[in-house]
């Protein structure tokens, strides 16, 4: 594993190591990068929108990752009790929440971002765990496809410690050096069909490579930075009590977007504006 500290995104110069790991291994790791209090506003929110989601959700969505509602896409004020007891994710809070914009567009984050990406970041969605994913192997291109390949990078930021009973991330370092599978449309994003002979083509490139997983298993305040091109997953949850609080936002190059998408937060970091994605089920 490759680990960062906060200082090394004191000086610029410090960029380049940074930027030699991610490209090297496909990610970076930034230790204690996030304190309590940047941390209590978001999860305080979070906790307010869970409370009073009739009223404060807005047109936010939640999927539900496990038990009887698994795989639906709910409007989270619509929501029933029970979507909240098995492991979800909340979808896009950053279009609602400036506590949200305030974590996922970080002034030192940017700045590193911009650096990583060459061009300045924006969020183009958010992703807010409680429990781990569980979700299997995958690229983040295969459905977010960035607009030039290689230019999107993913953070997770870690709201608590982690366990390895709750589901931690999983991720084959130097994975993003494979070539992308091309689907039969000639794209990278993910045809559902097709997903079958796309892994099998992953697999078999990370034996040829001799890729082997590793996992993460972060503290609170830490940040797992990874580059689109990942291979990486959600480890089965081995204890369901224990809880994986975890902010995800993928980012893309500001200059790659059409500048009607583009809008700017009051601490000057760069979102893409659109609508919520709507609702499979009620």
């Amino acid at each position: 594993m490759s680990y960062f500290s906060k200082k090394h995104l004191k000086r610029r110069n410090q960029f380049r190591e940074l930027g030699a790991t991610m490209a090297e291994q496909g990610y970076v790791i930034l230790n204690g990068f996030f304190d309590a209090k940047d941390l209590s506003a978001f999860d305080a929110e979070l906790k307010y929108i869970l409370a009073n989601r009739n009223s404060k959700a807005g047109n936010m969505t939640i999927d539900v990752l496990d038990g009887p509602l698994m795989q639906q896409r709910l409007l989270l004020q619509q929501a029933p009790e029970e979507a909240l007891f098995v492991p979800y994710k909340i979808n896009d809070m950053y279009l609602e929440s400036e506590a949200c914009l305030n974590l996922n567009l970080n002034h030192e984050l940017r700045a590193l971002l911009k650096s990583l990406l060459d061009g300045l970041p924006m969020v183009v969605n958010s992703l807010s765990f409680t429990q781990g994913s569980q979700q299997p192997h995958h690229f983040d291109y295969y459905y977010m496809p960035p607009f030039v390949q290689d230019k999107m990078v993913v953070s997770s930021i870690c709201l608590e410690n982690q366990t390895e009973d709750s589901g931690p991330v999983s991720y084959y370092p130097e994975s993003h050096k494979i070539p992308p599978y091309r689907f039969s449309d000639g794209g990278v994003g993910v045809i559902a069909d097709e997903m079958d002979r796309a892994k099998a083509y992953t697999l078999a490139e990370i034996e040829k490579r001799g890729l082997v997983e590793e996992s993460f298993i972060g503290k609170a305040g830490d940040v797992f930075l990874w580059h689109g091109s990942l291979y990486h997953r959600g480890r089965p949850i081995l204890n369901t009590r224990a809880t994986r609080k975890t902010l995800v936002t993928h980012y893309w190059r500001s200059c790659d977007v059409a500048k009607k998408h583009v809008a700017k937060t009051s601490n000057g970091g760069l979102y893409f504006t659109r609508e919520h994605a709507p609702a499979n089920s009620h």
